[in-house]
């Protein structure tokens, strides 16, 4: 097996898995440590060494909220049980590798993975990233690390940078260039590489998808709960404008009581995020603030203009949400009552909202309940990802679209944001849930699915076991197959197609 590879830095030593067949190299430096007069800037290559770097510990996670600290949480409970163990620093910019390969000469597809957490939280190697069950797959599975917050997503006047409100992204695509000039020391075909994320990993997919700069970098996609082409709405996206950016960050150095990014670049990293994901002045609440921004450098347009025109990268994608996460589980503002829904609809729709009411069952405030409870049609996650499928196939493009709706065990919180990660990683075994037999198995088929995309540019095949997998078709207008995965993978059937139809394209048409 490559246990030691060199790269054009230095070498690099990993340790077996506990599957000896797989190598893992963790806290491989990809760019040098953006700290005190980098601090804000574009990521700059790392520094050579000297001897060997033994690639044993993961590395810092990126400055944010300490998490794993409140155990009453339910993503700490969920994802970051022993995350409070960890350090964080802005020297974060490393890749996790997991390698099956036994030779530079094996060249596997390589599966790239961003982590989310609306763009101020997350790390590279949450409990559900079990790069050892992904790379028997036969992919090299990566996961990177990358600034964050007000230190990852920051504009300033004063910044004598090309790119500004975007440093988390840059620090992506230098990840990305990495592995285009490394990989095949460690037995990866460099012109074989997916991308994928989930939630603002997702986004940053799509990012990268839409961006000028990425352009060569990756030869697929996959967009797991974000990602998807929206009309704006309040919250996370649509991007920033330059303008919008910079006041952001004029407002901030008010409120750390500094007078220059100088003076800024001389406090502590924790003093920043917590200033940052403080309440801000007038209501808004920080984390929304800091979200990449339409800079002209790293997009010279917002997404929705270049993916309705056509100018996203032509790879093959994948996108797809989880049921639960659009579904509401409490009947409140649009959905307390059928008039208060009229009024929403009104708002969202003007002039074609009883086009939309004309589909929905408004008999009674209970019918109009379990009603919006079943329709995906009715949510904007599902909506928006379907409307980027859409218009990908518009374009004679690859698309396929998922579902994710297991039964989760262990509470009723149901087919939750994030739950999809568990089988996506094959790695429900690492969960305090009670998981049995058949989540193991559509774990299996699942992240099957996805290694088969990373190397193919279809998910289709055979799982890791080598059983046929249920067929999954690709998405076209004329036929606009989702899969779902419950317990077992099939076909989305229930309902509502018409209000399916209806607002995806009201959402192309609007944009």
């Amino acid at each position: 097996m490559l246990r030691k590879v060199t790269t054009q830095y230095g070498t690099i030593e990993g340790v077996p898995c506990g599957d000896p067949r797989i190598t893992v190299f963790k806290g491989v430096p990809y760019a040098k440590p953006p700290v005190g007069e980098l601090r804000w800037r574009a990521p700059q290559p790392p520094e050579p060494w000297q001897g060997v770097l033994r690639a044993d510990r993961f590395p810092n996670i990126a400055v944010h909220t300490q998490p794993g600290e409140d155990f009453t949480d339910f993503y700490t409970k969920e994802l970051n049980p022993t995350a409070y163990e960890y350090t964080m620093s802005e020297d974060c910019l490393y890749l996790n590798i997991w390698s099956p390969a036994r030779s530079t000469a094996d060249k596997l597809p390589v599966f790239f993975y961003i982590h989310g957490g609306g763009f101020t939280a997350g790390y590279s190697y949450e409990v559900e990233f079990d790069g050892e069950r992904v790379a028997r797959n036969d992919v090299i599975f990566i996961t990177v690390g990358y600034r964050l917050g007000a230190l990852g997503f920051f504009s300033h006047p004063e910044l004598d940078e090309p790119s500004q409100g975007n440093q988390g992204l840059l620090d992506q695509l230098m990840a990305l260039k990495w592995v285009k000039e490394n990989i095949a020391a460690f037995g990866g075909d460099p012109e074989r590489v997916t991308i994928c994320g989930q939630s603002a990993g997702g986004m940053s997919v799509s990012s990268h998808l839409n961006s000028p700069l990425s352009k060569g970098y990756f030869h697929g996609a996959i967009m797991m709960s974000g990602g998807g082409v929206r009309p704006p709405v309040a919250g996370v996206g649509p991007w920033l404008s330059l303008e919008e950016g910079q006041e952001n960050g004029k407002q901030l150095l008010d409120y750390l009581g500094v007078k220059s990014l100088e003076q800024a670049r001389g406090l502590p990293a924790e003093v920043i995020v917590r200033t940052a994901l403080g309440r801000w002045p007038g209501g808004k609440i920080g984390p929304v603030l800091w979200r990449p921004t339409v800079d002209g450098v790293v997009f010279t347009e917002d997404l929705r203009d270049s993916i309705l025109g056509g100018r996203s990268h032509n790879v093959p994608i994948m996108i797809g949400c989880c049921k639960g996460e659009n579904l509401p589980k409490a009947f409140r503002g649009e959905l307390a009552s059928t008039d208060a829904f009229r009024a929403s609809a009104a708002e969202k729709y003007g002039s074609r909202a009883e086009e939309l009411l004309a589909l929905c069952d408004l008999s009674s405030d209970e019918a109009l309940h379990a009603f919006a409870s079943r329709e995906l049609g009715l949510c904007g996650g599902f909506t928006g990802a379907m409307a980027y499928a859409r218009r990908t196939a518009q374009l004679g493009r690859t698309a396929y679209t998922f579902v994710f709706d297991p039964e989760i065990p262990g509470d009723d919180a149901g087919s939750f944001h994030g739950s999809d990660m568990w089988f996506v990683f094959d790695s429900v075994g690492h969960s305090w849930r009670p998981f049995e037999g058949k989540h193991y198995d559509l774990a299996r088929q699942v992240s099957s699915y996805w290694a088969n995309f990373v190397k193919t540019g279809d998910p289709n095949g055979t799982d890791r076991i080598g059983k046929p997998l249920p067929r999954w078709e690709q998405y076209t207008e004329e036929n606009p197959f989702t899969i779902i995965f419950q317990d077992e993978p099939g076909r989305l059937n229930e309902g509502g197609e018409q209000i399916k139809a209806f607002t995806q394209k009201y959402f192309l048409d609007q944009l």
